[in-house]
């Protein structure tokens, strides 16, 4: 198989950037500047046509006069010239782009504009494009960092892929601190051209990556991002946060990248089901960055706790409690030998409290019965500033045990001065440091669920062979006899008998054709219930007042339809008898309307 379509962007031998320049304060300079201390290995041309030389660099005045043929082009210079250098792009058989300037679909109708000119430009050449409006990509391995953030980026084995650059930067500068490195950053920006689906389907392949982190606004393709997921998702772990949950943050996506943003919660049921686990906050993220940096992987959600202090431990098995953890249940081998090494008055259950005077010993040799409990999955080991504890020794000890295991050991020091120096070795271990208890709860909660979506994605559903036969003949009597009447309509009966036909479930509906009829189909059916119009002449009830909910009582439902009947009487003399159904009254704050058409 040949490399894919994408390559380019990630794994360029000579690169152009447009815009380049020698002021430090601009964007175009850090660019070129980024490049460089990269450690870049191609060619790497600076595009000014003020300057001869930029950063030591020989400068051309445009992508013709460049005499190498290019892999990526990087654009930093005002939105209303793109165009043209899009175009000098596909003169020069450029397929790969990245536009890091704003001012496109972000802007309103003017930049929309210029944003399709662009499209139909790059389409007309066969150009790819990353951007508008974004931060850029880096590809450690690469010697690639075609930003304009701050700092060189460590090399690692997570996937950063984020609608907004600022994000970017605010998660590379964290992991920057927790020595987390990456395979890879796109900072998708508008998103205009290739979207997270293209790039989800180069990176679930990709053997540099075994984790993604995603950042999402808004989705203009469901259908292309949603197998991008689920691909990916089926080989290895993606976690997602998106904003735009609630109305005034969908406004907020839209005005800052012009995404489209959809509703939430069938949003989450989607991924969920593509096999990615949902985070809901940054600092949710940055624990998932964490736990997927040291490659845990856990068979079940049982943690054990290990503290030497009550308080943090109840903490946190409260916080399991919430997030759906569930507190292991030690093994009578396990608590047998935590017995054999652990003071008479350790609290012989989960937390495993050992006290306050705990030594880096006594933590040693319980996380090693821990580790070999059948019944524990994970652990997490609490350690508060006591007189009796060296924060800096227990840390030494318990990143040696956890060496020693394939179990996930997650760690929080809380405090201070005190504990710091223990933090500092777990930046460099293969233990996950968590800032409090509850936080790492949350971290070990994540790695859970995305175990939980692959069993859910490996589940083959029950053969269609197993259910009842549907009553094809039935459904086709129904259709039959309307067509017979010359009709091209269903009554809301009919229709509902052609889908209880195959199996899908409807509401009981009673047909009345009085309002006595209505007030026993009330009491029937127990209330609250729905009453409507049911007349083949009318197919959208609403329009003509033909709908009421919530109907409460007798007296209500009597009332009801005598005036729905008078007032359809009044708009439609010709109309004799005004037929109704009864139905019950469902309320549901997660419901959706269907429409199929057939």
């Amino acid at each position: 198989m040949g490399p894919h379509y994408l390559n380019r962007f990630f794994t360029p031998q000579s690169v152009a950037i447009v815009g380049a320049s020698e002021r430090a304060e601009s964007v175009g300079f850090r660019l070129l500047l980024n490049m460089q201390e990269a450690g870049f290995k191609g060619g790497l041309y600076p595009v000014n046509n003020k300057r001869e030389e930029l950063l030591g660099l020989k400068a051309y005045p445009d992508l013709n006069a460049v005499p190498e043929d290019l892999d990526l082009v990087v654009i930093a210079t005002p939105a209303p010239t793109v165009p043209d250098i899009i175009r000098q792009c596909g003169e020069k058989n450029v397929t790969s782009v990245i536009i890091i300037t704003a001012g496109f679909g972000e802007l309103g109708e003017e930049g929309i504009r210029l944003q399709q000119e662009v499209l139909d430009i790059a389409h007309r050449y066969s150009i790819r494009i990353i951007g508008p409006n974004c931060l850029g990509v880096i590809r450690p391995s690469g010697y690639l960092n075609a930003t304009f953030g701050d700092g060189i980026v460590k090399d690692g084995s997570l996937a950063l892929l984020s609608q907004s650059g600022a994000v970017c930067t605010a998660i590379l500068d964290w992991a920057k601190s927790q020595d987390i490195g990456f395979s890879t950053v796109v900072s998708m920006g508008g998103a205009a051209d290739i979207d997270f689906g293209e790039v989800l389907d180069y990176l679930s392949t990709d053997s540099k990556t075994t984790g993604i982190l995603m950042y999402v606004e808004g989705i203009r393709d469901a259908r292309r991002f949603l197998s991008g997921l689920k691909a990916a998702a089926r080989l290895k772990p993606v976690i997602l946060i998106k904003s735009g949950r609630h109305e005034a943050g969908c406004k907020a996506a839209m005005s800052h990248t012009g995404a489209m943003v959809g509703g939430d919660n069938v949003f989450d049921a989607a991924i969920a089901r593509a096999g990615v686990v949902r985070a809901y906050s940054i600092t949710e993220l940055f624990s998932a960055a964490r736990v997927l940096a040291n490659n845990y992987v856990v068979n079940d959600n049982r943690l054990a706790i290990i503290t030497n202090a009550g308080g943090p431990g109840v903490m946190s098995t409260d916080r399991a409690e919430d997030v759906g953890v569930k507190m292991a249940e030690l093994s009578p081998a396990g608590i047998a030998a935590l017995n054999a090494v652990l003071p008479v008055h350790w609290s012989h259950a989960n937390p495993v409290d050992i006290l306050g005077d705990a030594t880096s010993e006594r933590y040693q040799k319980a996380l090693a019965v821990c580790l070999n409990d059948d019944h524990i999955d994970g652990v997490l080991v609490i350690l508060t500033p006591q007189a009796m504890t060296n924060p800096t020794q227990v840390a030494e000890c318990i990143i040696a045990g956890a060496a020693a295991s394939n179990k996930p050991v997650l760690a929080s020091w809380t405090g201070g001065a005190r504990v710091q120096e223990g933090r500092n070795l777990f930046a460099n271990s293969n233990v996950a440091h968590f800032s409090t208890p509850e936080v790492a709860v949350d971290a070990f909660s994540l790695l859970t669920h995305y175990t939980q979506n692959q069993i859910l994605l490996k589940q083959i559903p029950s053969p269609s062979n197993e259910l009842a036969a549907p009553d094809v003949a039935g459904a086709r009597l129904i259709i039959e006899r309307v067509l017979s009447e010359g009709r091209q309509v269903l009554t809301a009966q009919e229709a509902k008998a052609i889908l209880a036909a195959f199996h899908i479930p409807v509401t009981q509906t009673i047909k009345v054709a009085n309002a006595k009829d209505a007030m026993i189909a009330g009491e029937t059916l127990g209330f609250p219930v729905v009453l409507k119009v049911n007349m083949a002449e009318f197919s959208h009830k609403s329009d003509i007042g033909g709908v009421r909910l919530n109907i409460n009582s007798v007296q209500d439902i009597s009332r009801n339809f005598l005036e729905m009947e008078t007032a359809i009487k009044q708009k439609y003399p010709d109309i004799n008898e005004v037929g109704m159904t009864v139905e019950p009254m469902f309320k549901s704050h997660s419901g959706r309307e269907l429409m199929i058409g057939v």
